[in-house]
């Protein structure tokens, strides 16, 4: 047996399960070398007949049943206890496994003696999530100074089963232990010799449905901070040692950066004063008994003014901080997108505001940049606290496509500038430039991108403490590319945002605009907008309406280009007309429109159907729509897949 996959499941639904099911089925490793460990905590609902209804249809599924024990952790342990693969992967009961994960991730695993393997991971609500950790195939990432090898610190990893028998390491059981999963990877971070990080085969989608969220970590409850003392305490225990200083520094520095500064944010000038008084004493509770003020240093500017003002005292400066030097996002907007030889090359500005059009402070002293800042705070806190010199020329950009369908994102190769203008009143503002390269059937760590779907491009920015995930606006009208017999589409969709589709030949017929139209021997070719790349011709279909019908039936048709012009082929009688779907996704168009041939001419109408819903209009960088108007707006976009 080589992979147990453990399952704790709870009330788990029937959706969630059968999305698990799905994707253990589509495995491409075969089903006799891996089983299914499923450990129901006493649900008290349907969940345990269901899975063992999966069982009966499954020869490597097994079901444990086990009295409520409150929490994952007891169904963990015991699912590891009863595993006979050599190595156990940790699922929770409604995420899922890519199709190549579990071969993917055991051959990588063997090959390099791994004790544990962080494979490629996403997020449903977070494209970006882990992108920087995995950025490279690492046979063994311990001693990675960057980032520490097993961020995220959950349990959706490989581990080796005898490494984890060998030092009885398991997870902490109770009704309620908060973040039990960094207690366990903090006893593998201890013992593992050899972590390795698979960042080229996608491995787990952490899904987030809506209603989802947990409400477990509340801040302004007493067992949060409990909890995260504890998971303070253990660190400095686990990974005491000479020899673990890495990875301490890298954890505390992270839990206390994340967690306990990090908490000091907008929404924390918010809270009731009892709250913030609460989370305050709290935070500076933390940051005195653990002596984190020796990271000050290495943390970003807002973060080290936020922890100066809290070994201070100085609750007062600190409220006025979190709303005045609140984190102001990344955005990027694409000016060109242009095919050239089968690759887009896209050159995107960038620009920080808030949704109030602010933009970050910031002043030139002599040679130094530094945060601009009210007087009284700035004499609270050291000169150093405030600069962001260093800050600025380590901005970080990182473009990447991002599926809709899977929701695997791959970063992808771009050249950068960043820009810095002095003003005559000695602010100072910044922006950057990026020029991005896409090969669709390379960017997937050199594989093809998936064909036929959405590919959006985003962008991930970092200034400072500050990380924004952002789609690309775009107002550049689509075009496409034919090379190698395959047709690859860019647009901007109904939200305004550059999307890609590898062989998006179907799309292409909506969001290219007719702009004549003749006969062709026994063809009608219509001439599209836009300037295209490439040579050669590949099927698509077109929708066309029959007299009096109320709904378009599919017909075949040849898109070709050359010399950069794109026609659109299809058969037509002369003396006929056709009303055809052609171009009703783009700004303005009308639904569909009427060709009629008279002679050897054909006249092109617009349909006095009704159009087509227009896409948004892309937004300036500054100012942004207001908070509850892109939230009803992002729902919408949600619904319609736009987003």
């Amino acid at each position: 047996m080589k992979v147990s996959v453990v399952v704790p499941t709870y009330r788990t639904a029937p959706e969630g399960l059968q999305r698990l099911m799905g994707s253990l089925d589509r495995q491409t490793m075969r089903a006799a070398d891996f089983e299914v460990i499923f450990v129901d905590d006493g649900s008290p609902d349907d969940t345990l007949e269901r899975l063992r209804g999966v069982a009966e249809t499954h020869v490597n599924v097994r079901v444990e049943s086990i009295e409520n024990s409150g929490w994952p952790s007891r169904p963990r342990n015991i699912g590891i206890d009863l595993a006979q693969g050599e190595y156990v992967a940790f699922m929770d009961h409604d995420d899922e496994l890519y199709p190549d994960a579990l071969r993917g991730a055991y051959e990588f695993a063997v090959a390099n003696r791994s004790d544990v393997v962080s494979g490629k991971e996403s997020r449903t609500t977070e494209p970006a999530w882990a992108l920087g950790t995995y950025d490279e195939d690492r046979a063994n990432a311990r001693g990675r100074t960057e980032v520490h090898p097993l961020l995220p610190m959950n349990p959706h990893k490989l581990y080796r089963r005898e490494f984890l028998n060998e030092h009885g390491i398991r997870f902490p059981e109770g009704r309620r232990v908060l973040w039990e999963d960094i207690f366990f990877n903090l006893q593998v971070a201890r013992h593992a010799r050899v972590v390795s990080s698979l960042a080229s085969v996608p491995y787990y989608h952490w899904v987030t449905t809506e209603g989802s969220g947990s409400t477990t970590f509340v801040k302004s409850n007493d067992d949060y901070w409990e909890w995260l003392r504890k998971v303070c305490d253990a660190t400095a225990d686990e990974l005491r040692g000479d020899e673990n200083v890495l990875q301490r520094d890298q954890l505390e520095l992270h839990q206390y950066n994340t967690r306990v500064v990090g908490v000091f944010d907008l929404k924390y000038t918010q809270r009731s004063e009892r709250n913030r008084r609460f989370i305050f004493e709290h935070s500076r509770s933390l940051q005195e008994d653990f002596g984190y003020a020796r990271l000050d240093e290495r943390l970003a500017s807002s973060r080290r003014i936020r922890a100066e003002l809290l070994r201070t005292g100085r609750q007062d400066l600190l409220e006025q901080v979190c709303a005045i030097d609140a984190a102001v996002p990344g955005w990027g907007r694409a000016e060109t997108a242009i095919w050239r030889d089968g690759k887009l090359h896209v050159d995107v500005s960038v620009d920080w505001s808030d949704s109030t059009g602010r933009r970050p402070a910031l002043r030139r002293v002599g040679t130094r940049v530094r945060k601009d800042l009210p007087k009284d705070i700035a004499d609270a806190i050291s000169a150093d606290a405030a600069d962001v010199t260093d800050e600025i020329e380590q901005i970080g950009l990182t473009p990447f496509v991002h599926s809709r369908r899977s929701r695997v994102a791959w970063a992808i190769p771009f050249e950068r500038q960043i820009d810095v203008s002095d003003r005559e009143d000695g602010t100072v503002g910044i922006g950057a430039r990026a020029r991005l390269t896409i090969d669709p059937v390379s960017a997937a760590w050199g594989g093809a991108l998936d064909g036929g779907t959405h590919w959006d491009l985003r962008l991930h920015t970092r200034f400072g403490s500050g990380t924004t995930d952002r789609a690309i606006s775009s107002a550049v009208p689509a075009s496409f590319s034919i090379s190698g017999g395959l047709l690859h589409l860019v647009y901007p969709n109904d939200g305004g945002s550059a999307t890609v589709i590898p062989e998006g030949q179907r799309e292409a017929v909506r969001r290219l605009t007719p702009i004549s139209a003749e006969l062709a021997h026994d063809d009608l070719v219509i001439t599209l907008s836009g300037q295209h790349d490439g040579s050669g011709t590949v099927d698509t279909v077109v929708g066309s309406w029959t007299q009096a019908s109320t709904s378009a039936k599919e017909v075949p048709a040849r898109l070709e280009v050359s010399d950069g012009v794109a026609r659109l082929r299809l058969p037509m009688t002369r003396g006929t007309s056709s009303e055809l779907r052609v171009g009703d996704r783009v700004p303005g168009g009308p639904l569909s429109w009427i060709l009629r041939t008279e002679g050897g001419h054909v006249t092109l109408e617009r349909s006095s159907r009704a159009s087509a819903a227009a896409p948004s209009p892309v937004p300036d960088p500054a100012p942004r729509p207001t908070k509850t108007l892109r939230r009803t707006a992002g729902k919408v976009l949600r619904r319609l897949g736009l987003r």
